[in-house]
C-alpha cells in the first residue's frame, strides 16, 4: 500500500460512497485513498444503436464523487491491515474442508475444518488440518464457495453466455468521467483509474471468443479497438441507414420476408429518430438555461459529451464469464452467506462488490442488536433476521441489473429506440434522474 506497482492492475471496483462509508468505519479507506483510489464526478451512457443519452452528475446530489475506483489488490491490502489492528486472527493459507453444525454437532458452536494449502495428500497427520469451533460461520468466499457447497445451500441462476475482458488504457486528455457505451454484443465501461487522470480502467462486455480476442491483442491494437468501440468508428458505427433503404424504394420490397424488419427499420429511421433527436435538442437547451420548473432543474438533461480519444494500454489483461444466481437460502444452522457467496450479478452496474459490503454491514448490525439483548449471535431468529434483510437490499437490484442485460441485448430498431428514448428520458426528468443516482450510490 505505501508504494503501489506503477501499473495499475485491471481487476477494479467502482465503490459507491455508502461502501466508502463502511471501509471507513473499520478503519481502512484512509489507506486505499492514500494507496490510489481514482473518484469518478460524472457518468454517462447511451446506446450505440440509437440517439438518446443520460448523464448522472454528483453536483447535482451535492456530492464530492459518485463513486471511486480502486484496484482490488488494494481493497484486500487495505482490509488485512484494518482486520490486523482490530486483532482478527488469520489461519495459515488453508482450504475449508469440512463445516458441521446445528442437528449433527449439539452445542452453541460449529465446527468449521481447515487443511492447509499444499497438505491434500496428506490425509492422515493432525498437524495437516485444524478445527475451529465458532458460533457462526460466515461465508464470504466469493461465487464457487466451498462453504455455501458444504453447508447444503444451493446458488441457482444461469451464464449469461458472455465474458468480461479488463485492461487498462490512457486516454488523451484528462477525465472524472465514467463512460458507458451499449453495443449490440454488451456494454463497454471506461472508467477513471489511478491518480494519473489520464488512465482509464476498460470493461468490456462481449462473447467468450471476442473477449479472448481482445485480451490477446498487442497494447496498440487493444487501444485502437476500444477507441473506436467507445467513440462509434468503424466496425462500431452502428448509426448507418437502415438496410431497408429510403422511402420511396421501399414499397416495392414490401412482399419479402424481411418485411417487417424492413418497416421497423423505416418507421424508426424516418420517424422515431428524428422525432427522438429534436426533443432532446430541446430539453438540452433547457438545460444550458438553468432547467425548466423554477430553476430547480425538474425538466432538462445535460448534453451528449464526447469521450476522449483512447491513445494507449498498459499492463495485464484477463477475461472472466459472466453470470447471474442468488442463493436459495442465504443462512443455515450457524452459517450465513455474503457477497458472491450468495449472490452474483452482471458488471454492467458495477455493483457486485457493493452488494457484498452491504452484506457484511447488515450482518454486523444484526449481531449488535443480537448482543445487546443478550442474545446468540449464531441463532436461527437473529440469521433470518439478517437473510429478510438481505434479500430486501439485494433482490431489487440484480433484478434491475438482469433486466437491463436482456433490453439492451435485444437486437431490434424498435427496441433500441425505447431504449435510447428512455435514456433520454431518464436524462430530462431531474427528480428521477437525481433518485436513480442516489440509489446506485448506496442510498447516499
Amino acid at each position: 500500500l505505501d508504494a503501489p506497482p506503477a501499473v495499475a492492475d485491471a481487476r477494479v471496483s467502482a465503490l459507491t460512497p455508502a461502501s466508502v462509508a463502511l471501509l471507513r468505519s473499520v478503519g481502512a479507506w484512509d489507506r486505499v485513498a492514500a494507496a490510489r483510489a481514482r473518484p469518478f464526478t460524472a457518468m454517462q451512457v447511451w446506446d450505440a444503436r440509437a440517439p438518446g443519452h443520460v448523464r448522472y452528475d454528483a453536483s447535482e446530489l451535492g456530492a464530492d464523487a459518485l463513486g471511486y475506483v480502486v484496484e482490488n489488490r488494494i481493497v484486500h491490502a487495505a482490509l488485512a491491515e484494518a482486520a490486523n489492528r482490530l486483532g482478527v486472527v488469520a489461519a495459515a493459507p488453508s482450504g475449508v474442508e469440512g463445516v458441521r453444525g446445528g442437528p449433527t454437532l449439539p452445542g452453541p458452536f460449529s465446527v468449521v475444518t481447515l487443511r492447509r494449502v499444499g497438505d491434500a495428500k496428506d490425509t492422515t497427520s493432525d498437524t495437516a488440518t485444524t478445527d475451529i469451533h465458532a458460533r457462526v460461520v460466515v461465508g464470504a468466499d466469493g461465487a464457487n464457495s466451498r462453504v455455501r457447497a458444504l453447508a447444503g445451500l444451493r446458488a441457482p441462476g444461469w451464464s449469461y453466455g458472455q465474458k468480461a475482458a479488463v485492461g487498462t488504457v490512457t486516454l488523451s486528455r484528462a477525465s472524472d468521467v465514467a463512460w458507458q457505451r451499449f453495443l449490440p454484443d454488451g456494454p463497454i465501461a471506461v472508467l477513471p483509474a489511478t491518480d494519473d487522470p489520464c488512465v482509464a480502467n476498460v470493461v468490456w462486455t462481449n462473447a467468450p471468443e471476442e473477449a479472448d480476442r481482445l485480451v490477446s491483442l498487442s497494447d496498440e491494437d487493444f487501444a485502437n479497438e476500444v477507441d473506436e468501440a467507445v467513440r462509434g468508428v468503424g466496425k462500431y458505427d452502428f448509426s448507418r441507414p437502415s438496410a431497408s433503404g429510403d422511402a420511396e424504394t421501399f414499397p416495392s420490397r414490401l412482399s419479402g420476408k424481411d418485411a417487417l424488419v424492413d418497416v421497423e427499420r423505416l418507421v424508426v429511421s424516418s420517424f422515431l429518430e428524428p422525432l427522438t433527436k429534436r426533443g432532446m435538442s430541446m430539453l438540452e437547451q433547457a438545460h444550458r438555461n438553468g432547467g425548466l420548473g423554477a430553476g430547480v432543474g425538474l425538466v432538462g438533461g445535460a448534453p451528449f459529451e464526447t469521450p476522449p480519444r483512447v491513445t494507449g494500454a498498459g499492463g495485464t489483461r484477463g477475461a472472466f464469464p459472466l453470470a447471474t444466481r442468488m442463493a436459495g437460502r442465504h443462512v443455515s444452522s450457524r452459517l450465513a452467506l455474503i457477497g458472491d457467496a450468495a449472490h452474483q450479478v452482471h458488471p454492467l452496474g458495477g455493483q457486485g462488490v457493493n452488494l457484498g459490503l452491504r452484506d457484511a454491514q447488515l450482518l454486523q448490525g444484526v449481531f449488535e442488536e443480537t448482543c445487546a439483548v443478550g442474545g446468540d449471535v449464531g441463532s436461527s431468529s437473529c440469521l433470518l433476521a439478517y437473510e429478510k434483510k438481505a434479500r430486501a437490499a439485494n433482490a431489487p437490484m440484480m433484478a434491475a441489473l438482469d433486466a437491463l442485460q436482456k433490453l439492451f441485448a435485444v437486437d431490434s430498431a424498435g427496441v433500441a429506440w425505447v431504449r435510447g428514448f428512455g435514456l433520454a428520458g431518464v436524462n430530462a426528468i431531474g427528480p428521477l434522474r437525481r433518485e436513480i443516482a442516489k440509489y446506485a450510490m448506496g442510498g447516499a
